[in-house]
């Protein structure tokens, strides 16, 4: 009895907060991530960074992931990751995760921020003020036995590996994929579009993305919006 007493307004709260974004327009957050790895990692690599695009009211996300080792490329993980709030009396926190299995390969990346600040958005069903992460941190942890290849010709065998994910907000990106889209689907192409200005090209086995059609507007596509020196490559001539 005194647990539930003693939160009952926050769990109140709580309900209220969740109620309200069961009734809200899509508007979008894109945060930049960057991966890590970890020294003590055997046999491991990993894509350089990712764009992570979820709703600001939480719910399935997708990452693009990049790298530019053999060439500039994006992988589009369409509906992979979650994105929620966990919260209690003293801490409230955004949290991104996702799994990926691929035969005898698993990986698991997570990472979360403090709610720190308040950004307000436009989108074409209104404006709205919400709570957000500036930044995030968390661990992305793999491992593959391979016992479905065998040893290596030189000898090495199974991988285990982890890296650090450092992600900030893109304002900028976050900003024109709310006013443009409504569907994740739309917000995905929009940051899909912009990596191919840069020269990437889509990695095997990368999932398509559809273009959501939207208002004509030669700013949208904007590649200034990733400065070449973060890039580390010129925008590809259309």
């Amino acid at each position: 009895m005194f647990l539930t007493a003693r939160f009952q307004p926050f769990l109140l709260t709580a309900l209220l907060w969740l109620a309200a974004l069961v009734c809200a327009p899509a508007q979008w957050l894109v945060y930049e991530l960057v991966f890590t790895p970890e020294e003590e990692s055997v046999n491991f690599s990993c894509y350089k960074s990712a764009y992570l695009i979820a709703p600001a009211q939480g719910g399935k996300a997708t990452m693009v992931l990049t790298t530019e080792e053999g060439g500039n490329v994006y992988a589009v993980a369409d509906s992979s990751a979650k994105f929620f709030v966990a919260a209690n009396a003293s801490t409230r926190k955004a949290v991104f995760s996702a799994a990926a299995i691929s035969g005898n390969s698993q990986a698991l990346y997570t990472a979360s921020g403090h709610l720190n600040r308040s950004l307000l958005l436009d989108s074409p069903s209104g404006t709205r003020s919400w709570r957000v992460a500036e930044a995030l941190d968390g661990r992305l942890m793999a491992a593959d036995d391979e016992s479905d290849k065998g040893p290596a010709e030189d000898g090495s065998f199974g991988m285990v590996g982890s890296a650090f994910i450092t992600g900030a907000l893109r304002e900028d990106l976050t900003a024109q994929a709310t006013q443009r889209f409504t569907t994740l689907n739309g917000a995905t192409s929009y940051i899909v579009e912009l990596l191919e200005k840069y020269g990437y090209a889509p990695d095997d086995g990368s999932v398509p993305v559809q273009p959501e059609p939207t208002v004509e507007d030669t700013s949208l596509i904007d590649a200034s919006l990733f400065p070449p020196a973060t890039q580390g490559a010129a925008p590809a001539n259309d």
